[in-house]
């Protein structure tokens, strides 16, 4: 059904929403440019999802890489939401990389985490993020195992913040200067102690977070 609709839309596919059954398969048939018979001499390439700008993955449990072959063939995407769906480095590195226009990125909380390897820190991602989306605006990391370290790095690479949302990412101490340097650089942080009872996935997500509804600051 989504490759009916994906070929439907003949090559103007805006957004995109794939939800406990999306695949690296998938991903690739939506981004891959194919031939197209303009006569009979000449055939030339086109893209099936050229103007897509917003991709929603929720519960795609065979998505790693995927995003790394199929980010060559966007460049006028501007919105990426990851949702208990684990992706790599590499994809992460090669949407920034091959769309410049990224303004909003949700990578929240990995299907494969558990309240154990939460703990665990890892800078990974975060690093990631730091090096190849530079325009971001909007950026949320919930359940995520980076340290002060990534978020430094994040705040580094990634000037036009406005808001960050670093619920449930544990290793993340927002005492002394790192949180000074949040709260004037970025105009909505949440905490990693905010609630986080308003996320759309709450009830598959509640068992990995402590919650402390005073826990966001604004400017």
């Amino acid at each position: 059904m989504y490759r009916i609709a994906v070929d439907r839309s003949q090559g103007k596919l805006l957004i995109i929403s794939i939800q406990n059954f999306g695949s690296r398969e998938l991903l690739n048939y939506i981004a891959k440019r194919y031939s197209i018979a303009k006569d009979r001499r000449q055939r030339i390439l086109d893209n099936r999802s050229s103007q897509l700008r917003y991709l929603k993955l929720v519960k795609c449990f065979n998505i790693a890489g995927g995003l790394a072959v199929a980010a060559k063939n966007l460049p006028l995407f501007e919105e990426l939401h990851i949702h208990l769906t684990f992706i790599s480095e590499e994809d992460i590195e090669s949407v920034g990389r091959y769309c410049p226009l990224l303004n909003s990125f949700t990578l929240n909380a990995s299907e494969y985490d558990t309240p154990v390897n939460l703990i665990s820190a890892d800078d990974g991602q975060a690093l990631a993020i730091s090096k190849s989306m530079p325009e971001l605006r909007h950026l949320a990391l919930i359940a995520n195992t980076l340290t002060n370290v990534g978020l430094e790095a994040i705040l580094d690479g990634c000037p036009h913040l406005v808001s960050l949302d670093l619920r449930c990412c544990y290793n993340i101490d927002l005492e002394g200067d790192l949180g000074k340097r949040c709260r004037e650089q970025i105009v909505d942080v949440k905490q990693p102690c905010a609630s986080c009872q308003d996320y759309e996935f709450y009830s598959e997500f509640s068992h990995y977070c402590f919650s402390n509804d005073d826990s966001t600051f604004r400017d």
